[in-house]
């Protein structure tokens, strides 16, 4: 079943999508959308009822799709190019990407900061004074990372203080990367501190790739028999969280939304993730874990009374 709000963004870019794929066969159209064939049809035939108020044959959108199973815009009416994104959009999506483009992972970057000096310049020079955004994290930092993440090392920072001058040299077990309030965070476990800490990437001064860790290494505050399982309900627009946590069980309900089950040994690290995401991600079981962040939720909303 198609919702009403994601329905009708579908059908506005559907029609100029069309023009520039002349002759697309439904089910190509389809996938690029990701409906199934019968839900393209019921679009094309609700697309072609559409048009200019008076709703003559001529004010409606003519669209071919019947005899051959291959799609032609005839007379498109108004809907030729995309809509215009509006200042507002475009500072969300600015927002998004420059985070995006800070979190380790497999990202296409220079499509990513291509995208971002597009959207700057459609927008104007008001884009770098408003959305403010931590720019100051090293690209090496975040390859590294982005390895030891995958390769499962350790990883030898040299880290910057943020309450005083210091320095200091840490080996760590990387956890995971957390991306919130215009920062981005490696959270680690340190060697030297015996627990879990949290890292702002723009204070790493360099970053090196260490040893391979031990199968067998257990973090002296967190026995694996005492691991929980949390279930959770993820938007769409946070999947990417899926590839930097260890997700289980993961699929998709009738509705869209991401369900899964999500490993955790800390109930402060878990309720750190789920605010980080600003409500994409919420908490189903256990008990505790729902309290644990709703009770953290309230502290942080009770210090802007």
């Amino acid at each position: 079943m198609s919702t009403s709000g994601p329905r009708l963004s579908r059908l506005m870019a559907m029609v100029p999508w069309l023009i520039t794929h002349d002759g697309v066969t439904i089910e190509s159209a389809a996938e690029h959308f990701g409906i199934t064939p019968e839900q393209c049809e019921k679009d094309l035939w609700l697309l072609v009822v559409c048009g200019l108020p008076g709703h003559m044959p001529d004010q409606l959108v003519d669209i071919q799709f019947w005899d051959d199973g291959r799609i032609h815009v005839i007379d498109p009416q108004t809907l030729d190019r995309p809509l215009q994104l509006s200042g507002d959009e475009i500072m969300s999506m600015l927002v998004a990407l420059r985070l995006l483009a800070q979190v380790p992972g497999t990202h296409d970057r220079e499509t990513l900061y291509g995208l971002i000096h597009r959207l700057e310049l459609s927008i104007g020079g008001s884009a770098s004074a408003t959305v403010l955004i931590d720019s100051g994290v090293s690209a090496s930092a975040l390859s590294t990372i982005d390895s030891a993440l995958k390769e499962t090392r350790f990883i030898d920072l040299l880290y910057a203080s943020g309450t005083d001058d210091s320095v200091s040299r840490r080996m760590v077990r990387p956890l995971g990367v957390i991306a919130t309030d215009g920062f981005t965070y490696l959270e680690a476990y340190c060697q030297q501190a015996e627990a879990v800490r949290i890292f702002r990437l723009d204070r790493v001064m360099s970053a090196d790739l260490g040893d391979l860790i031990p199968n067998d290494v257990v973090t002296p505050d967190s026995d694996p028999s005492e691991s929980m399982i949390a279930r959770v309900e993820i938007d769409q627009q946070a999947q990417w969280v899926l590839d930097l946590f260890p997700f289980t069980e993961v699929h998709t309900d009738a509705q869209g939304t991401l369900r899964g089950a999500l490993e955790y040994r800390d109930l402060d690290w878990l309720v750190r993730i789920v605010l980080s995401l600003g409500g994409a991600m919420r908490v189903q079981s256990p008990a505790t874990a729902r309290s644990g962040v709703a009770n953290a939720a309230a502290q942080a909303l009770s210090a802007y009374s």
